[in-house]
């Protein structure tokens, strides 16, 4: 990892492995989990699926489930095969979902994504990630003056306050969990909704969601 220099951070020489080396074996592992989903424009269902990546040929099924993040609820699950190309996928519809909402606009509900790799009834491989429903929209209208641009979160205009964020430190080996969740603790107390990442020559706008 190469430290560039962002904006007002410094150009130091970071260059090398900056975490933990370790040589892993697996005879079926799970690489990756996507989700993909449409919130209804009366925002009372959720649609979509979600794709489990394998890597490795001693897998023959993935169960995929999701649970409220508390662990307390399953929302739903089911099996898939896994094709020739290692992907296992599946459908879902959720009715009457709790939705993620920016921070000051509401909760800030997540659902944990599960999936698990068998052969037969042996566990091979397990990954999770955590996700939010929301209905996202970024509305440009025609005006007296050209475009609208701001966004919809669930049916409700937001205004995205925001601040610009560059790597916490230009060592990045020295940033802690702890660290981190201080810094977003104060974007969450600044009521900032929208964070501008620079990361190398790439730009990301994202949303604050509940962090604490």
């Amino acid at each position: 990892m190469i430290n560039r220099g962002w904006d007002w951070g410094p150009v130091l020489m970071t260059c090398g492995p900056w975490r933990e080396v370790r040589l892993e074996t697996y005879e079926a592992r799970l690489s990756d989990l996507r989700v993909d989903y449409e919130v209804a424009r009366d925002l009372k269902s959720v649609k979509g699926s979600i794709s489990a990546f394998v890597e490795g040929s001693a897998g023959k099924t993935v169960e995929i489930s999701a649970w409220m993040n508390d662990g307390s609820t399953l929302i739903f699950r089911n099996t898939a095969d896994i094709d020739d190309n290692g992907l296992a996928k599946i459908d879902f519809h959720v009715n009457d979902p709790k939705l993620w909402y920016p921070h000051g606009y509401g909760m800030q509900f997540l659902y944990d994504i599960r999936a698990t790799v068998r052969n037969g009834g042996i566990e091979l491989s397990s990954i999770s990630r955590r996700t939010g429903f929301r209905k996202l929209e970024l509305v440009q209208e025609r005006d007296e003056i050209g475009k609208s641009f701001y966004f919809r979160v669930n049916n409700i205009d937001v205004f995205c306050g925001g601040s610009d964020w560059i790597p916490a430190d230009s060592f990045t080996p020295r940033i802690s969990r702890d660290r981190y969740r201080k810094w977003l603790q104060m974007m969450v107390d600044g009521y900032q909704v929208m964070i501008r990442c620079v990361l190398g020559t790439s730009i990301f706008l994202l949303q604050v969601a509940n962090i604490v």
